[in-house]
Formats: structure tokens, sequence, C-alpha cells
């Protein structure tokens, strides 16, 4: 199993209606068992994949006994160093994405305080630190003999609920909008991952040899090389216009693509696999969808599985067709990398 936190310190970059779509195409087209988390206190994806009543019978009416991300880690609300497990997703047979779901909660955003916390006692030698940082690492644990992949969408925060995400993840995908603070999101993340990895691994080194067999039973990361590698990169949201040679993004578009993959070249070095080349990890980018966008949330589908019944018309057909060769060709550029990295 493999697991993948899409994941940029700016918002706004299409990243969740990516993950979303992205997973379902794995699981309907590519035949892979793939597990959503939603671990962003926005609860975006949550909102895209399941329907007004499902959620209002999940978060206010209590009627709904789905557990979501909050509810395994409530323990440590509660002063516990774990959390509750084993994992029980939403099986994806409830919804047109056809994806096993882990609904996010927006007091997820008040767990962080606990984790921030337990950075502190990690660094401080506390077993309690270390296992609470490593709540992500144990919940895979219990679901990696049922999925293929596991993908995380996280927030774009630089704090400690991304950080014990990313710490767990094998890798990192990074969805860009065509502007400059994508640019300098990406050059953040880098710095970010190289300063508290270092800060992580010398708390472990030094955690062994005083208690190495709590590092086994409390399931703790004891070397993080193949930890939050970088699996590639997509830009979305841009303009296209076509030209003699084909489409391609208007002028203030493009001159941002250009610097696209010379920035993500230095920042995410240190993170690549050097079986990697810098094509492998441009997975696709994806133009601006217009009204496919709001007609996929309102039907509380996958873009590439709209329909006439969907509201779809006209030219919008050929939008929804040449959106899932988009998909196709995304995922199997991220199959590719997973075996190669």
């Amino acid at each position: 199993m493999k697991s993948i936190a899409f994941f940029n310190n700016k918002g706004g970059v299409g990243k969740t209606t990516l993950a979303c779509n992205l997973v379902s195409y794995l699981n309907i087209h590519k035949g892979k068992r793939v597990l959503l988390v939603d671990a962003d206190p926005q609860c975006n994806a949550t909102q895209a994949i399941l329907d007004d009543d499902r959620c209002e019978a999940i978060y206010l009416l209590n009627t709904d006994t789905t557990k979501t991300l909050y509810h395994y880690l409530k323990p440590l609300e509660q002063g516990d160093a774990g959390i509750a497990l084993p994992a029980e997703p939403m099986l994806g047979t409830s919804n047109r994405f056809k994806t096993d779901l882990i609904p996010g909660h927006p007091r997820m955003s008040i767990i962080e305080d606990q984790l921030s916390d337990a950075w502190s006692n990690l660094q401080g030698r506390q077993i309690g630190g270390y296992r609470i940082t490593n709540w992500c690492h144990q919940l895979l644990e219990t679901v990696k003999d049922r999925y293929d992949i596991v993908v995380f969408d996280v927030g774009p925060s630089l704090g400690a609920l991304n950080r014990s995400v990313i710490l767990a993840c094998d890798f990192i995908l990074t969805p860009f909008g065509c502007d400059i603070f994508s640019l300098l999101g990406i050059r953040n993340i880098s710095q970010w991952i190289t300063a508290w990895d270092l800060q992580y691994m010398r708390a472990v080194s030094d955690g062994l040899l005083d208690n190495p067999t709590s590092f086994q039973t409390f399931k703790i990361i004891q070397d993080t090389k193949t930890k939050h590698r970088f699996l590639g990169y997509s830009v979305q949201q841009y303009v296209s216009r076509q030209f003699k040679t084909g489409p391609r993004p208007v002028k203030s578009y493009d001159e941002i693509m250009q610097q696209i993959p010379s920035t993500v070249k230095e920042a995410m070095a240190p993170f690549t696999s050097t079986s990697l080349y810098m094509g492998d990890l441009e997975l696709g980018h994806i133009p601006y969808l217009y009204s496919l966008v709001p007609m996929a949330q309102a039907a509380k589908s996958p873009i590439h599985s709209l329909a006439n019944a969907d509201g779809v018309i006209g030219s919008q057909y050929a939008q929804v067709k040449s959106f899932s060769t988009l998909m196709s060709g995304i995922s199997d550029k991220l199959l590719h990398n997973l075996e190669c990295a």
C-alpha cells in the first residue's frame, strides 16, 4: 500500500477537485483500491462526495453512525496518547465517486492543539509525544491490507496537523495554481519539511536509545527516508486558447507555467527519487473547466461521470470526454511514479 498527501501551501488551486476526481478515476477505471481521507478541517472533499442529507445526518442530527476522522483522534482531546482504532471507512458503494471515504470534521482544527503539544513533548523525548505525532502512521497500519493507495486531502497550512499527516505519507503530490504564490508555496514546503524532518529524526535517534521496545509496540516511524517523497505536480485552472500548434495557456499564465518546472526541480530535489525525471513529475495540466465544476458539485459526481441527467448539454459532452482522457493520462503517470519511486 502507498499513501499520498495532496498538498500545497497555497489554497484555491483546485487541490480537492483533483484529489476527488483522481481517486474516483483510479477506483472506477484503473482497478485500484483507493481510500480517500479528508484531513482538511474545511471538509471540502467530504462536501464534494456526500449529499447534503448525509452530511446533515452525520454532523447535525447525529443519526448517521459514520465515523469521521475526528472520531479516531477524539481520545487525544481527553488526554490519551492513542487513537480509536481500527479505522472503518465509509464504503464507496454509497457515493457516485465509488470511493471509500473517511470524512473530515471541523473539529480537526482543535485537535491541532494536541498535535502541537505532542511535537514539543517529542522533542523532550516523551513517549506520549512520539505516539501522538505518529497517529496517522498507526491509522494507515490498520488499513494497509485493504487498499492499494490511501490519499489524504489536506489544507494549505504549515501546521501540526499537516506535519503529522505528511510525516506518515510515502509521497506528496502538489497541485499548482497558475500564479506566483504557488511557486512560493512549493519553496515553503521544501524548507518546512527539511526543518521538521531533521528535528524528528534527532528525537527518534535519542528515543530509540532510551526505549526501543516502545517504538515497536506503538508503531512509531523510525526512519523517514522512504516518507514524504515528491511524486509529482499538476497545474490547474489556467485559461487556454487554440493556436495553430494546438491549445496552450494565454500569455499571462504561460509565463508562470514556464517557471514551474525549474522551481519544482530546485525546491523538491531532496525529496525526489533519482529514478524519476522532470518529465515524470509533470503529471498533467488541467485547464479551467468553467461550468463543469459547479455541475459536478451539485450532482455530487466526479466530473468524468457527468451525464445528461446531471445537466450536461451540447459542447459539455466533449469537455467531459476530454477531462476523462486527461484523468486517464494523469492516473497512468501517477501509477508509473508510484512503481518507480
